[in-house]
């Protein structure tokens, strides 16, 4: 078992800050321990810290926690501990924007690796940075990592990021978007930062139980916890009080003692020999040493003078002294009194007395004589170099581009396209002007541009402008088109709206909330949808009461069987004469074949245990197409899900909205809102194309006429028709 070291007072970037009416300032302590392979080390590769000090402003401190997401990863995220601390040292932004842009860095990095690499190769990390600046600690996490709070006051939080599976980890989430909170300190707080492995050693019970014995007791307890674990990282946080002590004026003025023969020849013995904790230490013109806090308790009973009580890293000694190994001979183990690599405290900084070698002056004079002789050499060899380098980018380059001209599969052309357009990037710093390079450029930007399959629309014509014409507040949730005619549910208005497509009719409310419909009274209308065979419209309402409006007849009741046992009521969509309901509490989708006054059938459901807590929309062809949040598009054949990879697209949909099946060609047709676009893919998830227009402002919802040729859009609350793009 390695050493467990702790370091006292090391994390004060927000020390002394003085609470109002008190006279003690606050103080943070922070203790860690890694464990790799089942050695117990301070640092580890998943630990990291830093103190980033910027001009005109208070210095603050970064914790880094980085937890490999799959055994695969093991060998390579240890790597991002560096990345994310030296990215967030020199980024020029506020504590935050520095905290989630070099996250979002390290993401691209890692992303970049996994984009050569093969599916079962990827590498994926989840990470917990703790950025702290006087009493405010900002808490980050992405991927699998947990924190827990635990306050003063007793109250007790634990904290996870929204996906903490290996989709959701830093380098492999497809939308980037780290958990932020901040987290106001007083003094008698707890901070815990852990491997989400913490799960399988303790409940969070168990974890509260600990932290509430406070910071002397609860990290050697957790120690003990977690100790036998073959991987494993632990950061822990205490915000204390503590009273000021000053140094006696003559402490930073007077020169030490000399040491008699008795005293050196024990401190020579401290230097080597096996009882150096007992040696007296001599005394330098440093500052006075940090002790690890107590408990915020027990610092704020302490009376100045008053010995402390025990102090943490005692424990640590106990705890390993009968299981650590011996050291092994001529090897030195720092000991806990030594000065910690990163240490600040606030006031008046003490100043270090500086002792430079002989030796080390002559070592300095030498290396600058090399570096002379080194600058003299230097612009030929560079040039020589920079030259090599442009070649073997070309070179890469033109081998990455006539590979993708030479396969058939969209993905791996893209792939292989942008490795080149990456190349070619970084030889242009070299010789932008370079014929060779300009030629490369030219092919792979028009390669890309056939790949990207951008149809522009430049000109729309308005069917209606609802907030112009509709009295009253309106929030359209739904739309469909059929019949002739638009149908819009109008969550604000509670009722159904019907415009005729031909235009130059006012919108006329087909259902409202309250009013009767046949010898039924409505409820609010929730979702509807267009069945085509019967060419009527479908209204379920929030009381799960369904109707049929005929626009030569008007709304009436229809049965739904067992309309009661749904999960819940999130999405419907009709296809050859069936209704089929997407219920997520259920997960499940429900088909009814068409049956007496209504859909009055058994209901069958078509789906084996899928997740679709994330699922919004359903559309169904000859297989059924379900739109998720996270996932975007799936495609269900049978009970069996398919892939539906849209290779070839140049960026991943974003917040997906409307999505709806083309009966005459089968193809799928999404509105892409956060991207502004609209993407349409074959039966099978390939990507054909992606229509944009600047009329795309509040893309909502999209359906084509494929009859009549044409597109219809609904950017917020305005209804407009093109021809639709070949």
């Amino acid at each position: 078992m390695g050493r467990w070291i702790t370091r006292g007072n090391r994390g004060a970037a927000h020390d002394a800050r003085m609470q109002p009416g008190r006279g003690m300032p606050v103080r943070t302590w922070v203790g860690r321990f890694c464990v790799v392979e089942g050695r117990v080390t301070e640092e580890g590769p998943w630990l990291g810290s830093l103190i980033r000090q910027r001009p005109d402003e208070e210095a603050d401190e970064l914790y880094v926690l980085i937890e490999p997401a799959n055994h695969g990863s093991v060998e390579y995220t240890s790597q991002l501990v560096d990345v994310i601390s030296q990215l967030y040292s020199k980024d020029p932004l506020s504590l935050t924007g520095a905290l989630t842009r070099s996250l979002r860095a390290a993401h691209d990095h890692l992303r970049e690796w996994n984009r050569h690499s093969l599916k079962e190769h990827r590498v994926g990390a989840g990470a917990s940075c703790l950025a702290l600046r006087h009493t405010d600690a900002y808490l980050a996490q992405v991927g699998p990592s947990v924190a827990y709070v635990l306050s003063a006051g007793g109250e007790f939080r634990r904290y996870d990021p929204d996906d903490t599976s290996f989709e959701g980890s830093l380098g492999i989430a497809e939308r980037f978007e780290p958990g932020l909170r901040r987290i106001p300190l007083q003094p008698g707080d707890l901070v815990l930062l852990a491997s989400s492995h913490i799960d399988d050693i303790a409940t969070a019970e168990h974890i509260r139980r600990v932290l509430a014995k406070g910071a002397d007791d609860a990290l050697p307890e957790l120690y003990l916890l977690c100790r036998d674990e073959p991987n494993i990282a632990l950061i822990m946080l205490s915000c204390f009080e503590e009273p000021e002590e000053e140094a006696p004026p003559e402490f930073l003025l007077r020169e030490p003692p000399p040491l008699d023969d008795a005293d050196a020849a024990a401190a020579g013995a401290g230097e080597t020999g096996p009882s150096a904790e007992s040696a007296p230490a001599p005394v330098l013109l440093a500052e006075p040493p940090v002790r690890a806090p107590v408990s915020a308790s027990a610092s704020i009973g302490a009376s100045e003078g008053s010995l402390p009580p025990h102090a943490i890293n005692q424990h640590v000694r106990e705890i390993t002294a009968s299981a650590a190994p011996p050291p092994l001979a001529g090897v030195r183990i720092r000991g806990d009194s030594s000065t910690p690599r990163y240490k600040r405290s606030t006031g008046m900084l003490p100043v270090p007395q500086l002792r430079i070698p002989k030796l080390a002056v002559f070592a300095a004079l030498t290396l600058a004589l090399l570096g002379i002789v080194a600058y003299c050499q230097l612009p030929g060899s560079v040039r020589e170099s920079r030259e090599a380098k442009f070649d073997t980018l070309i070179a890469g380059a033109r081998d990455a581009n006539a590979r993708a001209q030479a396969t058939g599969d969209a993905g791996l052309k893209r792939q292989l396209l942008g490795e080149a357009q990456s190349k070619l990037d970084d030889a242009a710093k070299i010789h932008d002007d370079d014929g060779t390079l300009l030629a490369l450029q030219a092919d792979v930007t028009a390669a890309l541009g056939v790949l990207d399959q951008i149809v522009e629309v430049r000109e729309f014509t308005t069917v209606v402008d609802l907030a112009q014409q509709v009295t009253g507040t309106l929030t359209v949730t739904h739309t469909v088109t059929g019949g002739g005619n638009a149908f819009f549910v109008d969550a604000k208005g509670k009722r159904v709206l019907r415009v005729p497509l031909a235009g130059g009719a006012a919108p006329e409310t087909i259902m409202q909330e309250g009013e009767p419909a046949g010898f039924v009274t409505a409820g609010r209308p929730a979702l509807i949808a267009w069945a085509e065979q019967t060419q009527s419209l479908l209204i379920l309402d929030d009381q799960r009461q369904a109707f049929v409006y005929f626009p030569d007849r008007g709304a009436l009741p229809m049965t739904v069987r067992g309309a009661d046992g749904w999960g819940s009521l999130d999405a419907i969509a009709a296809s050859s004469g069936n209704l089929y309901v997407l219920d997520v509490n259920g997960a499940q989708v429900w088909r009814y074949l068409p049956g007496q006054g209504g859909f009055d059938s058994e209901r069958t459901g078509l789906l084996d245990g899928a997740d679709l807590s994330s699922a919004t929309e359903i559309a169904v062809g000859e297989d059924v197409y379900v739109l998720d949040e996270r996932v975007g598009i799936r495609r269900f054949e049978g009970k069996t899900e398919r892939p539906f990879p849209l290779a070839g697209i140049d960026r991943p949909l974003a917040q997906p909205a409307s999505l709806s099946v083309l009966r005459g060609s089968n193809r799928l047709v999404v509105a892409d809102r956060g991207n502004k676009r609209i993407v349409v893919a074959s039966a099978t998830g390939e990507f054909m194309k992606q229509i944009v227009s600047t009329s795309f402002t509040d893309l909502r919802a999209v359906a084509v006429d494929e009859g009549t040729n044409t597109l219809y859009v609904l950017n917020g609350d305005t209804l407009l028709q093109a021809p639709y793009p070949p």
